[in-house]
């Protein structure tokens, strides 16, 4: 808890760290009181509301249906950030325990387990979504919100690949450590040694890897999203505006709001989460040799 609240006090030092920090609190707190905020979302037929640029009333200007861009970026905002924590979370449970199975078991074992995570990653992204939804349409995911489903479904067979490898990795060399050895000549079974000695000292290292892994996840679900093949109608997410925003775009009349506001939450968000990644990964070495000392 001490390190936590540490951790946290000189992450906030930093101001670009801190403003990260800021905006995804008010990112997730928004996501978490959606159903609550009193938004505006009109779909007026007036030829001055249908595609209008930001105005007192509008703050971020109206789409072509007549709807309020700002509300559109708020109700997208739940389900990108969704997305992205469907990624992370999928990525938590299949890769750690993937990676310490492949790590903690014999060489035989570990190098038919990560010739699979090869193969996967072999095949192009696009691909294998599109294999996967195929695989699932018709299935009970495919009616569940929309959609979304299938969509966290494939999120977290593609993103939990880098994870594995972290963890398969980072296992193998805590396996050789003092501790470990005199944990196994000790005759602890290896399957305790894994699960409660190697796996609270990989901590660090998966916090940091999921601070990595999430905006990754976020760029890909607006990539689908804006190709059509992510978040369907009537569901919202900052790809799928982006997407509406190409469809009306033309020489006559120049909607820039349209691109601008949905891009500009996109890039803030993955700005905050790399910096914070990165400010937890150079901080990673010292909490984990610390760790390690205190285990010794």
């Amino acid at each position: 808890m001490n390190v936590g609240l540490q951790t946290l006090r000189s992450l906030l030092k930093d101001p670009v760290t801190g403003f990260g920090l800021l905006w995804l609190c008010a990112i997730g707190l928004t996501a978490l009181l959606l159903p609550w905020i009193p938004l505006q979302e009109s779909h007026d037929t007036d030829a001055t509301i249908v595609l209008s640029a930001p105005t007192v009333e509008h703050w971020f200007g109206t789409d072509a249906l007549g709807r309020d861009l700002f509300s559109r970026i708020l109700r997208g905002t739940r389900i990108s950030i969704a997305c992205a924590f469907a990624g992370a979370l999928t990525a938590l449970i299949l890769g750690v325990g993937y990676g310490l199975i492949s790590g903690g078991g014999s060489e035989r074992r570990d190098h038919w387990l990560m010739r699979i995570v090869d193969l996967i990653d072999s095949i192009p992204l696009v691909f294998l979504v599109i294999l996967i939804a195929s695989v699932l349409r018709g299935t009970a995911l495919e009616a569940s919100g929309g959609g979304l489903g299938v969509f966290f479904v494939i999120l977290g067979i593609v993103y939990w690949t880098p994870m594995a490898r972290v963890v398969r990795g980072e296992t193998r060399v805590l396996r050789r450590r003092e501790w470990a050895m005199a944990a196994t000549a000790l005759g602890i079974p290896p399957k305790r040694i894994l699960w409660r000695e190697i796996l609270p000292n990989l901590a660090p290292t998966i916090i940091v890897t999921i601070t990595l892994i999430i905006p990754r996840v976020l760029l890909f679900e607006a990539f689908l999203s804006f190709l059509g093949l992510g978040v369907q109608s009537p569901a919202v997410s900052w790809g799928t505006l982006a997407r509406d925003a190409f469809e009306v775009l033309n020489p006559v009349k120049t909607t820039w709001w349209l691109v601008l506001y949905p891009s500009l939450a996109l890039a803030i968000t993955l700005l905050a989460l790399n910096v914070v990644g990165d400010q937890l990964r150079d901080r990673k070495s010292t909490r984990l040799n610390s760790s390690h000392a205190n285990i010794s």
